[in-house]
């Protein structure tokens, strides 16, 4: 049997485990109701809360559901807990009988009895463990997995208490529990207090990291995690209706609104999972927000003018005028609220203006117009609250973030004098996601941006092409003219000093002989000036042993410090540019190594990659100082470099030590004749 087969068969049995603790679950709620009103014409039986039967059926059923799709998802077994409702209810009542009613106890009434004390601490565990595990049933960041072990350590020590626990059953208070142990009044506030810190503590922190988690998601989870918080959100609107209306509206209302409240999570968790592209949730969601802020504000200042003022009594013309005031005051600030958890949740993407003046903040510290692009790129994502921004152009290319698969992005062209300089590419979050007038606004100013940059990036290309060019042709030439008085004018003139020479000591004339030695004299001064110039136009070195023998002559004799050099055979045909840069780069680096750095190991690489000479001199010294100001010589190097469009690092090396490292392109004819 392979690895397929087993998984298969796997999921098939975690499939039918879910359905039959969910169908059990359900099915023991239904027989509850019928249980608890046989039982209770004969002894006192706690009250039967509707809202616990329902999530114990809902919970678990929706919790099946997701079984289908995703067995192995954690989350689905942390939905079965609300299960033992049923159970806990039934055996409970079972022992009850038992004890308090049957002439002859019933076996395993103890179970029941104990059972009693303690099945319902499932709220324990599922309440704050569901947001944290979901929606793919891992944990993630270690906070997270920090918070999930003490709510798991917590619940299990109430869990603990309410085991021992010295009192009667919730459902019966009359059946004492078998396993109670006497005196121990303690394990009640421990139970308390672990069922406050899972509930209430627990619950909150797993909330914030909800709302953590939406701001940097993207995509499909971040979907799936607005549809919890819109869950999450209906249940605190639901419960807090609860308190505050409690003896005031009918008690099936309250009922009713309470299990509405219960059933938003596990039906935010059912349509994230299964159908999170059903509906627009960023909209519900903004809206759900502002309305539970405003609702919040207006509870609040009901309660605080009416605890305040014991003069002001409810439903009088005072509380009557506070009520309006608020309701007022939260509609005059809708806009604002509204304004600030849009900001909150999807960025300045209704706000050109705000837009353009916070990318606009964030490209002053760049240097050149291709890091401003990144810049503009990166802070546009953010603004907007986007999962993946970019700019492709001829000239320039910036990337920030990640597309999300099969959603796309929209495309807006960037234009500067008339000319399409590229092109800005804005990542949808999904397939169907609304452009608005505002969004599409925000974007062609930022675009307009871009196009100002790439077209100065082109620019600055240009000049860089253009110097390479110059610096190039210039560096041919000279080793043109070179090569012509080494070879050509050189020659000749000593030549013509040597045929003086024979003509003075051929002639009689003591006068004439003098003169033509004088000339003789003067034609060798000219020679030597001569080979002055021809050596300052270019190193001899190079063109005696090329650029790998020339690097490898500047480590020559050296037995401290420890000298290598590697020069792949790529090197030995170069444009004389790229090869004087490189001999003065390395000349000026080794120079330095051995002067300052006090290394034992002087190490020089240079090799052709995609088209780039790397020159990489690396020693095991003292380093640069943190607050050296770089002299004539690294401001040399760095010229040299950018002179033919390169650039020149100088960083600490691995271990200790300095590495320089020189990247120079090479013309394209050249890379493809070293390629």
């Amino acid at each position: 049997m392979d690895r397929g087969d087993r998984g298969s068969r796997r999921d098939r049995a975690l499939r039918r485990a879910a359905y039959a603790i969910a169908g059990v679950g359900a099915a023991s709620c239904v027989a509850t109701v019928p249980a608890h009103a046989v039982l209770a014409r004969q002894i006192e039986l706690s009250e039967l809360f509707w809202s616990d039967l329902v999530l114990g059926t809902v919970w678990p059923l929706l919790g099946a559901a997701v079984a289908r799709v995703q067995p192995r998802n954690r989350l689905v077994w942390l939905m079965m807990a609300p299960a033992l409702i049923g159970p806990y209810h039934l055996l409970t009542y079972y022992a009850a009988y038992s004890q308090l009613v049957a002439e002859h106890p019933l076996p395993g009434w103890q179970f029941g009895a104990w059972l009693g004390c303690w099945g319902f601490v499932g709220y324990y565990f599922a309440t704050p463990l569901v947001p944290l595990f979901f929606p793919y049933g891992r944990l993630g960041t270690r906070p997270r997995r920090v918070l999930a072990w003490t709510v798991i350590a917590v619940a299990t020590t109430g869990t603990l208490a309410a085991m021992l626990r010295p009192s009667g059953t919730d459902p019966v208070p009359a059946l004492a529990n078998p396993l109670g142990v006497r005196d121990a009044e303690w394990l009640h506030t421990v139970m308390y207090v672990s069922s406050g810190t899972c509930m209430a503590a627990g619950t909150a922190a797993a909330c914030f990291f909800i709302v953590l988690r939406t701001r940097a998601a993207r995509g499909v989870e971040r979907s799936q995690l607005q549809w919890l918080m819109l869950g999450g959100l209906l249940m605190t609107l639901a419960l807090t209706g609860v308190g505050f209306t409690t003896g005031q509206l009918p008690q099936l209302l309250t009922d009713l609104l309470m299990v509405a409240g219960l059933l938003g999570p596990p039906a935010g968790i059912a349509v994230a999972m299964l159908r999170h592209r059903l509906y627009d949730v960023e909209v519900v969601l903004g809206r759900a927000i502002v309305f539970t802020l405003l609702s919040g504000l207006v509870l609040g200042v009901y309660l605080a003018v009416v605890a305040g003022v014991g003069t002001l009594a409810p439903g009088s013309l005072g509380g009557t005028a506070a009520i309006a005031a608020a309701a007022l005051l939260a509609a005059a600030g809708r806009g604002a609220v509204q304004s600030a958890v849009d900001r909150l949740l999807f960025g300045h993407r209704h706000d050109p203006y705000a837009v353009m003046a916070r990318v606009g903040r964030h490209l002053a510290p760049a240097s050149e117009p291709a890091e401003a692009m990144g810049l503009l790129v990166d802070e546009l994502r953010r603004a907007l609250r986007l999962p993946y921004a970019a700019f492709t152009g001829p000239a320039v290319t910036a990337t920030s973030g990640t597309p999300v698969p099969g959603a796309g992005w929209r495309t807006v062209p960037c234009l500067a004098l008339g000319r399409r300089v590229g092109e800005l590419h804005l990542g949808r979050r999904r397939a169907a996601e609304p452009w608005t007038a505002q969004q599409r606004a925000a974007a062609e100013e930022v675009a307009a941006r871009a196009a100002t940059l790439a077209y100065a990036a082109g620019l600055v290309e240009d000049v860089a092409r253009s110097r390479a060019h110059i610096v190039a042709v210039r560096e041919e030439e000279r080793r043109r003219l070179r090569a012509d008085l080494h070879d050509g004018i050189g020659p000749s003139l000593a030549g013509t000093a040597h045929q003086l020479d024979s003509l003075a000591r051929r002639t009689t004339d003591p006068g004439i002989a003098d003169a033509i030695r004088v000339v003789r004299d003067r034609l060798r001064t000219t020679v030597g000036d001569l080979r002055t110039v021809v050596n300052g136009l270019r190193p001899a070195v190079l063109d005696q042993l090329g650029l790998a023998g020339a690097l490898r002559e500047l480590l020559a004799g050296y037995d401290v410090p420890t000298c290598r050099c590697s020069v792949t055979a790529a090197c030995s045909e170069l444009p004389a540019s790229v090869e004087v840069a490189a001999y003065a780069i390395a000349a000026e680096a080794v120079g330095n190594a051995l002067k300052h750095s006090a290394s034992g190991r002087l190490t020089l690489t240079a090799h052709v990659t995609a088209g780039v000479l790397v020159l990489t001199v690396e020693d095991n010294g003292c380093g640069i100082p943190p607050r050296h100001r770089a002299g004539v010589g690294l401001r040399s190097m760095s010229e040299r470099a950018a002179e033919i469009g390169g650039r020149l690092a100088i960083t600490p090396a691995p271990g200790g030590g300095t590495s320089v490292q020189a990247r120079m392109p090479l013309p394209q004819e050249e890379t493809h004749a070293t390629a």
